[in-house]
């Protein structure tokens, strides 16, 4: 991905690293990894499109922004087709019969071929083209309840029968799954009650399906009423096209949700004071103590954590140090002879971990003088709930419902007891917490606020492995709204990423993929000023976007604003077009059209007098197509060179004022190299462009720049290029120099009149000017196609001062503040 945010991954070069040498040909000039030809500044230059998170892959910390969500009125875009359903099989999800057969009647009667699954109709067997899912959304929500379980189950496992032929289908957009909610019609913000907020279940649920899902369309629609032919209506327009995750109808008017920074906590609550109990459920490990501990530190409150189990006490293994532990955990599990000793081995090794935590984060509190008592209380247990509320005599001021479980893997090795099991810590805890609450008047009037703890898994979608808990969080944030608004309850709710080596999440190394990680410090501080706060709004934290980013989720939270990798974001979006096909790790197609006259760049160049596309433009769009075409587990890779790029100049002009690109693009290794083919093509399927993309686990070195003066020989004629010249201006040979070309800079903003223009993955005016050159010095009537045979890219090879002539034909070198960034070989045009 580009990295076009400001950040350590722009230092990370080849400097100080092993050398690495790129493969030559004859006549070719070496390049290796290292180089001494450097200055000190290029180590600020930017790596050229690496396969990189915008945030440092040695240091995963990054501050955090504050978000909030709110709903905004966008009409829906695009032309309706006649009858977008007719032939389409879906199948039918919900757990109001009644409500399932009214939808079904509907659904049918625009032509759709309707299954049925429902508490009356038990499963068929998979072949259904999409999923349209009602859950819950026909019952209005009592507190307790508890039929989303079983609608819950019905949805995995019609998700998980489906599971593996969606996983294999390429086509974009090609299955669907599309959630309906009833959260008001504005997904639960917004004035009015919320008349089902478990809706959020499936919300998180559908937020993260991309990430198991990539080539999958999916969409989330809340509704102000769970009428039959209002939700045929919305299925009707949303499901052919699905493009944001969250659209809202209410009074016929679509909304969708978009983030934006808010950067302050709302003033005016009373913070916990030395008097005042703060009970957090979970709280006696990980991010819950760290919590415990900055409340306990800063308002000089008690604080009560719970756990499911008894209190640890002091013993022989709570007693050893970390390298005896290793031991007595080694010693453990080398007395396991079957598998039933495997397990058990590990159970005691599970519970031993987490008890000795407990243990020393207790004893360390005490020693230093901190009020943090523990409670057992399995706050999915309302029996022990009401006792924990019991023991604290008229109940907590403060209420932080933290608990929760994350047990990551695929969802179809999930079995549906796993998933509600996942999801009811978070939802029956809080029904729990709030019937406790409610059920006596003197615990109502002392709550100040009862402050949930979610995840930016239900916000945007966890990782892989992850549905389950996002829906859990989600669903979490809903019941707040619900809570606030239909009791009156003081609610909020703070969506955490990752926090730095602690929390439930399993898979650190591959969280980090995803986003950027947390400093406890300051998330402790952020959660001291949300609670002082007291607000009942729902909170959003969110540090650096990472590399682990399908097509789908790009365009599905394109509604946020004010976040530092907007220009990163945007830069992807602007190249992708039309998805066509997607098959992770493996292959891209896409569409894309370019009208003349829309963007300056477009109307500079013409090929045989008529307008047409910069050769420039192409190889970015080319380029592009490498971002999502990564290898497996989405190592950390840059691009270094792009090999055998051919470029038929007929082919760049417009018809009838656009130009449609056809891009097809697939990856794969080859001789330790990831290298991605991409082949542009038109509508006819003529091949315009094709290059081979050639990435490495270190940026390519920087080639030498020569110093002797040197010849651009005869130009043969005009050529069948020109150029207008207000975008790329011509280059001016040095005096007594013809050799060395001086190159006017040419910015993003010079080249796309859109709010974040991309930044280029190698210097605009350079590549025009190679073009110009080599046009100028061959014969017009077989000048048909354009040919490098290896551009090497460096470090900083985005932006070219000069262009030296190389000692052969063909040959050029990119200079930057006097560094080589750019080597272009075996430059010819050809038939």
């Amino acid at each position: 991905m580009t990295t076009t945010s400001a950040g350590p991954a722009t230092a990370r070069t080849s400097t100080g690293s092993a050398p690495a040498t790129a493969r030559t040909t004859t006549g070719s000039v070496a390049i290796t990894a290292r180089t001494t030809t450097a200055a000190p500044a290029t180590d600020q230059w930017p790596a050229v499109r690496p396969h990189l998170s915008s945030f440092d892959p040695d240091a995963f910390v990054r501050p955090v922004d504050r978000f909030i969500w709110e709903p905004v009125p966008v009409p829906h875009t695009g032309p309706a087709p006649d009858r977008p359903l007719a032939g389409r099989r879906l199948l039918l999800v919900g757990e109001s019969a009644g409500l399932v057969s009214a939808v079904a009647a509907e659904l049918g009667g625009r032509g759709a071929l309707v299954v049925r699954s429902d508490p009356g109709t038990p499963l068929r067997a998979d072949g259904w083209d999409g999923i349209v899912d009602l859950n819950v959304m026909g019952e209005t929500y009592e507190l307790g309840d508890t039929g989303w379980q079983s609608a819950l189950t019905r949805t995995t496992e019609a998700i998980r029968a489906a599971y593996r032929r969606w996983a294999d289908e390429p086509r974009f957009g090609r299955h669907v799954y599309l959630a309906l909610t009833r959260l008001g019609g504005l997904s639960g913000h917004g004035d009015g009650e919320v008349p089902q907020p478990l809706g959020g279940i499936w919300a998180g649920l559908a937020k993260c399906l991309p990430r198991e899902l990539p080539a999958a369309g999916i969409v989330v629609v809340d509704l102000d009423r769970a009428d039959a032919g209002a939700i045929a209506d919305a299925v009707e327009r949303e499901y052919v096209r699905p493009d944001q995750f969250e659209v809202g109808y209410r009074d016929g008017v679509r909304h969708v949700l978009a983030g934006r920074p808010a950067p302050a906590c709302p003033p005016g609550g009373t913070p916990p004071g030395p008097g005042d109990t703060v009970l957090i459920t979970g709280g006696a490990r990980g991010v819950g103590f760290a919590a415990a501990r900055a409340f306990a530190e800063s308002f000089g409150c008690r604080v009560v954590v719970t756990g499911r189990g008894e209190r640890p006490e002091a013993s022989e293994v709570n007693a050893l140090d970390d390298e005896e532990f290793t031991v007595w955990r080694r010693r453990r599990m080398s007395g396991a002879r079957t598998p039933q000793d495997l397990a058990a081995a590990r159970g005691d090794i599970r519970r031993a971990e987490e008890n000795r935590t407990v243990h020393r984060n207790l004893a360390q509190a005490a020693a230093d003088g901190l009020r943090i008592d523990y409670l057992r209380c399995d706050c999915t247990d309302a029996e022990q709930v009401e006792r924990a509320f019991a023991a604290l005599g008229d109940g907590p001021q403060f209420v932080v419902h933290n608990a929760g479980i994350d047990d990551p893997a695929r969802f179809d090795r999930k079995s549906a007891e796993s998933v509600v099991r996942t999801v009811d810590v978070k939802v029956t805890g809080f029904a729990n917490l709030v019937a406790a609450i409610l059920a006596r008047p003197e615990r109502r009037a002392r709550l100040r606020l009862l402050s949930n703890v979610g995840s930016l898994a239900g916000r945007m979608g966890g990782m892989v492995g992850q549905i389950d808990y996002a829906a859990g969080n989600e669903a979490l944030a809903r019941l707040g709204f619900w809570a606030r608004d239909n009791h009156g309850l003081p609610v909020q709710t703070l969506c955490w990423p990752t926090w730095e080596r602690l929390g439930v999440i399993a898979n650190y190394s591959a969280a980090v993929r995803y986003v950027s990680t947390l400093d406890p410090g300051e998330g402790a501080r952020r959660w001291v000023a949300e609670l002082a706060s007291g607000h009942t709004d729902e909170a959003v934290f969110l540090g650096r976007i990472g590399a682990v980013l399908a097509p789908g989720q790009l365009r599905g939270f394109g509604m946020l604003t004010g976040h530092p990798d907007l220009p990163r974001l945007h830069a992807l979006d602007h190249h992708l077009g039309e998805v066509e096909e997607y098959e992770i790790f493996r292959s891209l197609r896409t569409t894309r059209t370019w009208d003349a006259d829309r963007h300056p760049c477009l109307s500079e160049v013409r090929v045989d007098g008529a307008p047409a596309v910069p050769v420039g433009v192409v190889v970015e769009h080319a380029v592009a197509a490498g971002d999502w075409v990564v290898p497996e587990g989405w190592p950390l890779l840059h691009l270094r060179e792009l090999r055998g790029l051919r470029v038929r100049l007929e082919g760049l002009r417009f018809t009838g004022g656009s130009l449609t690109l056809h891009r097809e693009a697939r990856g794969a290794h080859r001789d330790g190299e990831w290298c991605v083919d991409v082949t542009v093509r038109d509508p006819a399927g003529a091949v315009i462009a094709s290059v081979i993309l050639v990435y490495g686990p270190e940026p390519a070195g920087h080639p030498p720049v020569r110093t002797e003066r040197s010849s651009l020989g005869q130009a043969t004629g005009a050529g069948r290029l020109s150029w207008a010249g207000v975008v790329f201006r011509e280059a001016r040979p040095e005096p007594g120099d013809e050799g060395l070309l001086a190159l006017d800079p040419v910015l993003p903003a010079d080249l796309w009149t859109v709010p974040f223009p991309p930044e280029p993955t190698l210097a605009p005016a350079a590549i025009e000017t190679i073009v110009r050159e080599t046009d100028r010095r061959w014969d017009r009537m077989s000048a048909g196609v354009l040919t490098i045979g290896r551009l090497v890219l460096s470090p900083g090879a985005q932006r070219v001062d000069e262009l030296r002539a190389g000692a052969v034909p063909g040959q050029w070198t990119g200079v930057r503040a006097g560094v080589g960034v750019l080597l272009a070989e075996d430059v010819g045009l050809t038939d």
